[in-house]
């Protein structure tokens, strides 16, 4: 006897995120001590930084090297996606882990035991085939979106050659240290950790690792330094090791029905 139809889809914002140089990670992690305890604090930052909001169909997996979030298609769906990767972006750059992938919109079904539909395979293609570089690329439809949205959701975005990418570093590039006010967070120091980790890549990697770090280097420098408030990040800068630790802004995770 059926028991009704079920609601198999519904219009969603999927985004689909890869941790890059993970798997290189998980091998060292076997026999590298301190590797694998960063191993475990990277996936435990992971499950921190991110919280399910069912109230907007606000939903996240994540396997191996990969991070699935999607979010009701409407003006909170998308800002909760905007501002959820600006966070895990932040978070997981203080431990030198970097994030490309694709965000798309359209019919999707992700439940706690299935996940398809043809916006997620739009997602995954973005970040797997376009977006060579560290940035979380947007689908014509969400840009659209975006721009329908206003100015709040346009703020989250940058463009460079003709593509359009969430602005990870808007925390950066909108900070001003003055005036101080209550509960205001100072980015000085994970600002120096950001600089420090890109700057090393760039004096130790070759060949694609070494282009993703030209990139944000690029980026940064073009986004964020040129406000004066951070330096610029400069191949040839010498390691810094009194930074002291990162500063996470972890979410509690919600778990609803």
């Amino acid at each position: 006897m059926s028991d009704g139809p079920v609601d198999d889809y519904k219009e969603l914002y999927i985004a689909f995120l890869d941790l890059l140089g993970f798997k290189t990670q998980v091998e060292t992690a076997e026999t590298d001590p301190v590797a694998h305890e960063k191993l475990r604090t990277v996936l435990q930052l992971v499950r921190e930084s991110l919280c399910e909001v069912p109230s907007i169909n606000f939903r996240l997996n994540y396997f191996s090297d990969c991070i699935v979030l999607s979010g009701e298609r409407a003006p909170h769906g998308l800002l909760e996606m905007f501002r959820s990767i600006c966070l895990l972006t932040s978070n997981l750059m203080q431990h030198d882990v970097l994030i490309r992938g694709g965000l798309a919109a359209g019919q999707v079904h992700h439940s706690r035991d299935f996940l398809y539909g043809s916006a997620l395979n739009r997602a995954y293609a973005l970040e797997s085939k376009v977006a060579r570089n560290p940035m979380v690329l947007l689908s014509d439809e969400v840009l659209e979106d975006a721009k329908q949205y206003g100015e709040q959701h346009m703020a989250f975005l940058a463009a460079q050659d003709g593509r359009w990418f969430v602005h990870f570093l808007l925390q950066y590039a909108t900070y001003r240290p003055a005036p101080l006010y209550a509960g205001m967070v100072l980015l000085e120091r994970p600002g120096a950790r950001v600089m420090n980790f890109i700057a090393q890549r760039l004096n130790r990697d070759q060949g694609s690792v070494r282009e993703k770090a030209e990139w944000i280097r690029a980026y940064w420098n073009e986004t964020t330094a040129v406000h004066g408030v951070f330096g610029t990040i400069e191949e040839g800068t010498p390691a810094q090791t009194d930074l002291g630790g990162p500063t996470i802004a972890i979410r509690r995770i919600f778990v609803g029905s």
